[in-house]
């Protein structure tokens, strides 16, 4: 989010240089335009706000909402900046009940607050601010696909590079994604259900044969023992401790190790 301040009068120089939703510019024209803001007025505040902090507002953690989160990071930006006037992009349509808010929040109490829709259309001032946002941005966006080696494209799923990266790494790099955004959690859910799958037929498995059963090594895991991924067709668990014990699905049973850990989990088990 940025603010971006300038006296009234150089409003004008806004107009002069077209400056407009950065929505509706290219990438190549929001650059070209931020430099020029910057020749107009050096003023501006600019606030990067992470994926956890959204995952938070999301989730209703100390009362918030996006919204909510908006207007605190646009106090804290009409603090720093301390204008008289302050043109705002509203988040909605509930104008009045989100001025309440942020007014609140604003150590200037006399300031002129006005709150507008889609204000990044109709004001310059909240033209220039949003093309500061969204180039700043951009050059975020850059800086990851360095630190992690992967062209990952713009960040949006508009975009087949991106929906590629999120579906292929969603777990590799869990951090750099809002674990409330849509396409994630889409995706954490489909693994889920596989998972949940896959245990369900583990289970239907277990209960064609009259050897070991997985209650059986259920027991082992009081006594450090933990399951791991089958690496056999055949193979119907697989639990790794003090030694290696496989379930078949025959019901027999395979524990690889040394002699003194084989015989405990004998005894535990009995033989298969």
């Amino acid at each position: 989010m940025c603010g971006f301040q300038i006296e009234e009068k150089q409003e004008i120089q806004l107009r002069k240089i077209k400056v407009k939703d950065s929505k509706l510019l290219t990438r190549e024209e929001r650059e070209d335009l931020y430099t020029q803001i910057l020749k107009i007025s050096d003023k501006y505040k600019i606030v990067i706000i992470n994926s956890q902090e959204i995952d938070r507002a999301v989730q209703g953690h100390d009362g918030l909402n996006l919204n909510w989160l908006e207007a605190d990071k646009s106090a804290e930006i009409l603090n720093d900046l301390a204008p008289d006037k302050a043109i705002i992009d509203a988040p909605g349509n509930n104008i009045e009940k989100y001025k309440n808010y942020l007014s609140k929040k604003i150590n200037n109490k006399k300031i002129n607050l006005v709150l507008e829709h889609k204000a990044d259309v109709n004001y310059p001032i909240v033209s220039a601010a949003s093309i500061l946002a969204k180039v700043t941005r951009d050059t975020e966006i850059e800086l990851l696909k360095k630190q992690i080696g992967i062209d990952f494209g713009s960040g949006y799923m508009s975009d087949p590079k991106t929906v590629e990266f999120l579906q292929k790494n969603f777990e590799k790099y869990p951090d750099m994604f809002r674990k409330s955004w849509f396409p994630y959690r889409e995706l954490v859910n489909k693994k889920f259900q596989k998972s949940l799958s896959d245990f369900t037929q583990f289970l239907k498995e277990e209960k064609k044969h009259k050897g070991h059963t997985l209650e059986d090594l259920k027991k082992l895991e009081d006594f450090g023992y933990h399951f791991e991924k089958p690496k056999s067709e055949h193979e119907l668990a697989v639990m790794k401790g003090p030694a290696t014990v496989i379930l078949y699905k025959n019901g027999k049973l395979l524990v690889q190790g040394k002699d003194d850990a084989k015989k405990s989990v004998s005894n535990l088990l009995g033989s298969g």
